[in-house]
Order: structure tokens, then C-alpha cells, then sequence
């Protein structure tokens, strides 16, 4: 069973937090795959380019290079590993399969992705929700009208906020 939002410390005080719990449910219980995707893509491009100071290093650029590389349940887990980074739990934690040679060269490279920085976390997080959205959309669904309207108010949420509601998402 999924938390709420204000288990990964997303604040209601906040205008689109509560928006949100209204919108999909506290727990997110009524968001679609494709609008969880999006949106994690799209907040975590925006964390990158608003809140981190540098570009990606040629191991998360590579590691973006092969992502086709990963069926669909292993490319969410390796989403869910990404956005829950700050823990100590190892990828296989995360349901993270280590038969994938991906997986075990982000796990070796990024010594379980205890020594992958911000910048490259949050930069693959983005490209890893937007590869899973792109390839896995199989209807060709666009993104809901309510998910666009997250994007566009998330720049009135705090770094911070931004980073609780990726959680919240990858999670749910």
C-alpha cells in the first residue's frame, strides 16, 4: 500500500500539494501510470535545470544511452532505486534485477548508487521517466490536462517540495 504525500514530507500549507491530494488522492491512488511517469520525468528535469549546478558525467550519460536495454518493470524499479537514492538500500532492494548488465554496471559504477551525485541523479531520473513514457505508451496517450497544470505550477513549489513529491511518485 502506497503512504500519503505527507509521509515523503510534501507540505498541504502548499497550494499545489493540496491540489494534488485532491486531484489523484492523498496516496496517489488515482494517478495513472503514464501521468506518474510524466510527471516524475518532467519534475525531475525541472529539480536538474533549477537546482543543480553542472551537467551529468559521461557514466549517467551512457547509462542514458542504454536504457532500451531494460524492460518495462526493470526501468520502473531502477526509477523507484533513483528517486529513493538517499537510503541506504541497495538496487536490488528496489526490485532492481542484477541479471541485467545495466543494472549491475550502474551497481558497480555507482557502488550501489551510494556515490552517484544530484546532478546525476536527478538528471537520469528525468531520462528514465521520459524514455519509460515514451516507450511504453502504447496507446499514444498524452499526458492528462490535470498533470500538465502540476507542470506548469511546479516552479511555485520550493527545491525541496519538488524532490518530496518525486518520492511521493516514484513510490506510489
Amino acid at each position: 500500500m502506497s503512504k500519503s504525500l505527507g509521509y515523503y514530507d510534501c507540505r498541504y500549507e502548499y497550494e499545489l500539494i493540496k491540489d494534488i491530494a485532491e486531484t489523484w488522492g492523498d496516496n496517489l491512488e488515482k494517478i495513472t501510470e503514464l501521468d506518474q511517469v510524466w510527471l516524475i520525468a518532467r519534475l525531475s528535469s525541472h529539480y536538474w535545470m533549477q537546482h543543480c549546478d553542472g551537467t551529468p558525467t559521461e557514466l549517467a550519460q551512457e547509462v542514458d544511452l542504454r536504457l532500451e536495454e531494460l524492460p518495462q518493470n526493470q526501468l520502473g524499479a531502477l526509477i523507484q532505486a533513483l528517486a529513493n537514492k538517499s537510503s541506504t538500500k541497495p538496487l536490488g532492494y528496489w526490485a532492481c534485477n542484477y541479471e541485467y548488465k545495466l543494472i549491475m554496471d550502474i551497481a558497480e559504477s555507482y557502488n550501489e548508487l551510494q556515490d552517484m551525485n544530484e546532478i546525476d541523479q536527478t538528471w537520469l531520473l528525468g531520462r528514465c521517466a521520459d524514455f519509460y513514457f515514451v516507450t511504453f505508451n502504447y496507446d499514444d496517450i498524452t499526458s492528462s490536462d490535470e498533470a500538465d497544470e502540476v507542470v506548469r505550477r511546479m516552479p511555485t513549489l520550493p527545491a525541496h517540495q519538488i524532490y518530496c513529491l518525486i518520492q511521493a511518485l516514484a513510490n506510489k
